[in-house]
């Protein structure tokens, strides 16, 4: 390499631009690069990557790469800062304006997969019955089929949970952790209006998160479910395929908005996997919450079929602290 004297400007500029992309891919690894401008358009499409502490730890000043990368021989840091300021982002092209977030996804994803969540999110808004026209929704289907020729029934040996809000002025009962009546059942995540199904968590902590953390806490209920059931497993990471991945971290599963009133176009894919899951004979879907990262949730798709082997053992209370108290059913 020539001596600092002996490189012109432009001369560094080269070799900023050569060595800059070696040092940062030797540093990071990284296959996902985003900078300030498109972080969250990045996060809109991948909510759950917000929730992975690496995509939080690993956002780095460009000004401070000076100091991790080997240039100090070659130019100096105010030229670093000059040099720096021209490079785009490799995502939307952009210049890169103070932050790099790069990343590793912890799966493939194929090019221009991006786009066809886009796709996916116009035909659920303008045509949803139309869904399965979309050639990635078919995969999904294909692929939710294939894994049901491998799944067992099984009866669950732990119990689950379902919470409602506390209230001084109503004691509540069984009857009140069970699903509506069919008349009542509005549309839901994986559940159409009309459907009873039945949500549940896994620990009582999810219930609680999941109805917006109460500051009056919640009540909730122990409930076993006696009887085999075939569980799509969207949480079973040792076995999960590309597409469950691709489906269960980006926005089309993953999104917390829910829309205003009848009208939440987010929940268009999640019932469509449902009815996936039910015409592949799955009774049951397990799933990440969306509301508490740590949360594991279950709905039990055939609650109608099931329901006299659906048991309520306890009622108790769950508020901030975490302190349960339990209400034996007796005194209901």
């Amino acid at each position: 390499m020539e001596d600092e004297e002996e490189m012109t400007l432009e001369d560094k500029r080269v070799f900023f631009n050569v060595f800059f992309a070696e040092e940062f891919d030797s540093i990071f690894s990284a296959d996902i690069i985003c900078c300030e401008n498109c972080v969250h358009d990045f996060i809109k499409f991948w909510p759950r990557v917000n929730n992975d502490i690496n995509f939080q730890s690993y956002s780095v000043p460009i000004n401070s790469l000076y100091s991790m990368m080997r240039f100090s021989n070659f130019i100096t840091e105010e030229e670093f800062i000059k040099f720096s300021s021209e490079l785009t982002c490799p995502r939307c092209d952009n210049k890169l304006n103070c932050i790099i977030y790069p990343y590793n996804m912890p799966f493939d994803v194929p090019d221009g997969f991006e786009q066809r969540i886009e796709e996916i999110a116009k035909i659920s808004d303008e045509t949803p019955f139309l869904l399965l026209s979309h050639p990635f929704a078919l995969e999904v289907y294909q692929e939710i089929a294939s894994i049901s020729l491998s799944t067992e029934l099984a009866t669950p040996l732990n119990s689950f949970y379902r919470a409602r809000l506390f209230s001084d002025e109503k004691i509540l009962g069984n009857n009140d952790f069970l699903p509506p009546p069919k008349e009542k059942v509005v549309e839901g995540r994986y559940n159409h209006s009309g459907r009873q199904v039945l949500y549940l968590s896994e620990e009582p902590e999810t219930c609680f998160h999941e109805l917006r953390s109460p500051n009056k806490g919640v009540m909730v209920a122990s409930i076993q479910i006696n009887e085999p059931i075939k569980i799509l497993d969207l949480e079973q990471k040792s076995q999960e395929s590309s597409i469950i991945s691709l489906i269960r971290w980006s926005s089309l599963m993953s999104s917390p908005g829910e829309g205003e009133g009848w009208y939440k176009p987010y929940y268009v894919f999640t019932r469509f996997v449902a009815d996936c899951a039910k015409a592949a004979g799955f009774d049951a879907i397990r799933y990440p919450s969306v509301r508490f990262d740590e949360g594991v949730n279950l709905v039990l798709l055939s609650y109608e079929k099931h329901k006299r082997n659906v048991q309520i053992d306890e009622l108790f209370f769950f508020n901030e602290s975490n302190t349960k108290n339990e209400i034996l059913l007796k005194n209901y």
